[in-house]
């Protein structure tokens, strides 16, 4: 069982320097969550919560990790994601999150492009998934090539 401590308003954070050191088969383990200043028991309810606001919080803008798309509803990875010294460990901690949330049957509020989604599933771009992240530049190299 691996027990998390977090503070809801530091919560990326928190289970960032919680979890982003476990091995696999620790990864496997039950979450029982704990939330500061928060009373009640982890029946699932919390775990669900902690999933939620995690999710949420992986898009805040200050960790400069993704950037909104053109469509302005989609998030794709910030190409300044460098000024985050840390931003390639952040990443790998988001796709073990999503590893775990998959495993546990748990929902995350994710707004990925279509293409990163295509990206982590392995299925090929085509130039039609340009739309989704810049549509501008789309419709101007349709126009180009016309």
């Amino acid at each position: 069982m691996i027990h998390l401590h977090v503070n809801r308003k530091k919560i990326f954070m928190d289970a960032y320097a919680q979890l982003s050191h476990k091995n696999v088969a620790e990864m496997l383990g039950r979450l029982h969550i704990n939330f500061t200043g928060e009373g009640g028991q982890d029946a699932g309810g919390l775990t669900k919560d902690f999933f939620i606001e995690l999710s949420r919080a992986m898009f805040d803008a200050n960790n400069s990790l993704f950037s909104l798309t053109s469509n302005g509803v989609t998030f794709h990875p910030n190409k300044m994601s460098h000024v985050n010294s840390d931003h390639l460990n952040f990443f790998k901690f988001i796709g073990r999150v999503l590893g775990k949330a998959i495993l546990d049957n748990q929902l995350l509020e994710l707004h990925f492009s279509k293409p990163l989604y295509k990206m982590i599933v392995g299925d090929d771009l085509e130039f039609e998934d340009l739309k989704d992240l810049d549509n501008i530049h789309h419709s101007s190299l349709v126009w180009y090539m016309a």
